[in-house]
């Protein structure tokens, strides 16, 4: 519908067209059945090419076609027909952003504000634009600009506080929160940043007492329930702590910072064996799936260099990881051959044909057949 709507505006921008040139009932019906094709095709050989708001109308229908370098390229036609017109600026930064070409995006945006001083819309777009394009001190004081515009703007006001307080500015961070929750007290936006601010000033109170807001309105958000558990733990609220884990396991967003506050509670409330099931669960959770291969890459590096004790230590620590049998092999290999301990390479070759598996990748199979043939008709010595 706003596609729609933006398509008649740039149309009455077009106001009165040629004699032999576009008719704007037909452009809107195709544009209203997203018919861009049709659309292009007939406008091509109908704009002229010297009025602005008609090469508009033709960016714009490129733009909503997906054609984003030709849009591109017709709305830098039009702004240098007329460097003013706001339509083209606003489409062509919108591109440049979906471009990922960020400071041009920027540029752009710095021209709209200085035809637009007043539009917080516009000071909110320029500033976040620049947070994108890594210019953060420029997107702070744009940002704050947009603030002052418009402090009921529930993005401009969380970003704003999540500003200062990145600058450890707190209570001027809880401040703003504060302010704009008390005219409107149900956007998770604003309110999930006010948990944040509220900790992080010691207001533990308000910050449980957001939690149950966040909680009535089923928002989610671990790196916001946290701040909630947290206050809840130092004022010893330690049901409540299990109470917030239940309730974002639902929602499958118990993160492992979110567990772990869980296992301190049940331990404050001495349900040990309900602590260290979730303690179990922070472990499983904090290992990467990639971890067990680095320490595995390791020994290899460490066997390579013939330092043997470094490479067993690597390879032990990626069997607990991962509970690989290839693991066991390794080690029984590296005994054998480079510390010439046969008794206990024996020990993991035989842990390692125990834990193989019919099912098992083929270099498993290999092995195993391997060393089954071996010890069965050579025994174990070479």
């Amino acid at each position: 519908m706003r596609n729609f709507i933006g398509a008649m505006g740039l149309l009455c921008l077009s106001g009165v067209v040629r004699a032999q040139g576009i008719d704007r009932n037909r452009v809107m019906e195709y544009l209203q059945d997203q018919q861009y094709e049709e659309a292009v095709a007939y406008l091509q050989p109908r704009v002229n090419t010297q009025e602005p708001k008609e090469m508009a109308l033709l960016g714009y229908t490129y733009y909503q076609g997906g054609k984003l370098t030709d849009a591109a390229d017709t709305y830098e036609k039009v702004l240098a027909l007329d460097s003013t017109l706001i339509p083209a600026l606003q489409y062509l930064a919108s591109i440049r952003s979906q471009q990922e070409r960020y400071p041009d995006a920027v540029t752009l945006y710095q021209r709209i504000v200085q035809l637009r001083p007043a539009s917080a819309a516009a000071w909110k777009q320029l500033s976040f634009t620049a947070f994108i394009a890594q210019q953060p001190d420029s997107g702070f004081i744009w940002l704050q600009q947009a603030y002052q515009l418009n402090p009921l703007d529930a993005r401009v006001v969380s970003r704003t506080a999540e500003e200062w307080m990145d600058r450890k500015v707190y209570p001027r961070a809880d401040s703003i929160t504060r302010a704009f929750l008390a005219k409107d007290s149900t956007m998770p936006a604003v309110l999930m940043t006010a948990a944040k601010t509220t900790y992080m000033v010691k207001d533990y109170k308000r910050t449980i007492n957001i939690g149950e807001q966040l909680q009535r309105l089923n928002a989610v958000g671990p790196n916001t329930f946290i701040y909630v558990m947290a206050a809840n733990y130092n004022l010893k609220k330690y049901q409540a702590c299990i109470d917030i884990y239940g309730y974002l396991l639902d929602r499958n967003a118990a993160s492992e910072n979110i567990t772990y506050y869980a296992a301190l509670a049940n331990t404050a409330l001495r349900q040990y064996k309900e602590s260290n099931d979730l303690l179990l669960r922070c472990i499983d959770m904090a290992k990467s799936s990639s971890l067990e291969g680095y320490y595995n890459s390791m020994a290899t590096n460490y066997e390579s260099l013939r330092q043997f004790k470094p490479a067993l230590a690597s390879l032990d620590t990626s069997w607990y990881l991962s509970h690989n049998p290839l693991r066991q092999y390794s080690m029984g290999r590296i005994y054998e051959t480079g510390l010439h301990n046969d008794n206990t390479a024996m020990k993991y070759y035989k842990r390692f044909m125990q834990l193989y598996k019919p099912d098992s990748p083929e270099d498993e199979a290999v092995i195993y057949q391997y060393l089954k043939s071996r010890i069965k008709n050579q025994g174990y010595n070479k």
